[in-house]
Order: C-alpha cells, then sequence, then structure tokens
C-alpha cells in the first residue's frame, strides 16, 4: 500500500497521505502501481461519463471527460508533453534542447502541438461507439500510464544533474513486469484481444520514441514521460476507432 500511496500521490492531485519525500528506491518501486492509478482514474471517468451521458451530449461529455482527467494531474502529462515539443523543436543540440524544456513558459509550437493533441482526443472519445465507449474510456488511462512503466524500463535519464524522472528512467524488470501483467489482465478483461493488440502497438511506439529521445536529448526526462503518457492515450483511442473498422473485431 505504501507504494500505491506515492503512486498515487506522483500523478494524481488527489488529497492522499503526504508525508516526508519518499526515498527513490520507493518512488522507482511505486511504478508498478501506475496501471492500478489508471484504472481508479478510469474508474472514476467511466462513473462519471454513465452519469453526464444521461443528461448532456455526447459531445459535451467527451470534453468533460479529458478536462476531468487533465484536472486529477494538475495538468502534469500536457504539460511534459508541450515543454518536449518545444524541446525538440527548438533546440538544435541535446544540451539546447534539455535547457528549452526546463522553462516553465510554453512555446508557440508547443501550445500548437498541444492544441492538436487535445482536439484529435476529444473528436477520437467522441467518436467511439456508445457501448463500448465505458470501456474505452476506463481503459485509455491505464494505457497511457502503463507506457510510462515501460519506458522507464527502456531508457536512461538525460540530465546529468538529476531532475524529477530521475527516479524512474532505468527502472527495474521486475517493477516493469509487475506493471505489465496488470495493464495486460485490464486489457484482456474490458477490451479482449483488441486490448492486447493496442498494447503490443502501444509497445512499439514507446520503444520507439525511446530511441528517438536517445538521439534528440541523450535520454529521457520528467516532461518526456508526461509526452509519453499523452501520445500513448492518444494511439490507444485511434487504435480503437480503427478496430470498428476491422470486420473480425465489429
Amino acid at each position: 500500500m505504501k507504494r500505491l500511496i506515492i503512486a498515487l500521490q506522483f500523478l494524481t492531485i488527489f488529497p492522499v497521505k503526504r508525508g516526508h519525500n519518499p526515498d527513490p528506491r520507493d518512488l522507482a518501486a511505486s511504478m508498478a502501481w501506475f496501471p492500478v492509478v489508471g484504472a481508479l482514474l478510469g474508474a472514476g471517468l467511466a462513473l462519471l461519463h454513465a452519469g453526464l451521458a444521461m443528461f448532456l451530449p455526447a459531445s459535451v461529455v467527451s470534453a468533460l471527460l479529458l478536462l476531468a482527467l487533465a484536472i486529477s494531474n494538475g495538468g502534469l502529462h500536457l504539460d511534459g508533453f508541450s515543454d518536449t515539443i518545444d524541446g525538440i523543436a527548438g533546440g538544435r543540440t541535446p544540451e539546447d534542447r534539455l535547457r528549452i524544456m526546463k522553462d516553465s513558459a510554453i512555446g508557440a509550437t508547443g501550445a500548437a502541438f498541444l492544441i492538436f493533441l487535445i482536439l484529435v482526443k476529444y473528436l477520437c472519445l467522441n467518436e467511439i461507439p456508445g457501448a463500448f465507449k465505458g470501456a474505452a474510456v476506463f481503459f485509455f488511462p491505464i494505457a497511457g500510464r502503463w507506457a510510462m512503466v515501460l519506458l522507464s524500463r527502456l531508457a536512461r535519464y538525460a540530465r546529468p544533474e538529476g531532475g524529477s524522472g530521475s527516479a524512474f528512467a532505468g527502472n527495474k524488470t521486475n517493477t516493469f513486469i509487475v506493471a505489465t501483467i496488470i495493464a495486460v489482465a485490464l486489457a484482456f478483461s474490458v477490451l479482449g484481444i483488441r486490448g492486447l493488440a493496442a498494447l503490443i502497438i502501444i509497445s512499439a511506439a514507446v520503444w520507439a520514441s525511446s530511441l528517438f529521445f536517445k538521439k534528440k536529448l541523450g535520454g529521457v526526462t520528467g516532461d518526456v514521460f508526461g509526452f509519453t503518457c499523452e501520445t500513448s492515450e492518444l494511439i490507444l483511442l485511434i487504435l480503437l476507432l480503427a478496430f470498428e473498422k476491422i470486420p473480425a473485431w465489429t
């Protein structure tokens, strides 16, 4: 329970017990619980969806669900996404990119891509069929948080001075295995073969991005973990829509 609480502290703004700063080893090990935190967020979104859908149009409900998810983590992952885009787009060397990413101000490129990200997530969520939407709403936060665990296993931290994500990068195999077992079980239980296929494709995307960030930054940062969460959620939603077009899965 201690490490689940640490994961909740790191990934949400919920008023769980907050004491002294956790030991880096506990912080790293808490990643095993990231899919569980995703499931708690997903369950909350699914309940919110069920309640709001009785009174509001689907388009409005989809927008409110994305807003609720962003509020639940204080916009942490969206901030990481925009900072990563600004750094990659604005720097010529790894040092330049890392310096830009550390700037708290959002740039024009980061803002444009952030708007695009939210818009496409909204469109995908809004287009998912009603009978299937509850499962999608429940699982897409899980996919994003599991993807961060995978990235932590594949990548090393980029900043020599350390930072917010340094405890996570280069995580242990057993932490990844536990998180993956949880994510796979949840994927299959709510989405069946579609969920497993989506995790495989997301795995390939995260692996490719780890190589990309190694080349561009020398590794990953806390911002890159946020970027990975957001893009993996988007990939999951796009895939679920695409799978609807496959006759064998309809």
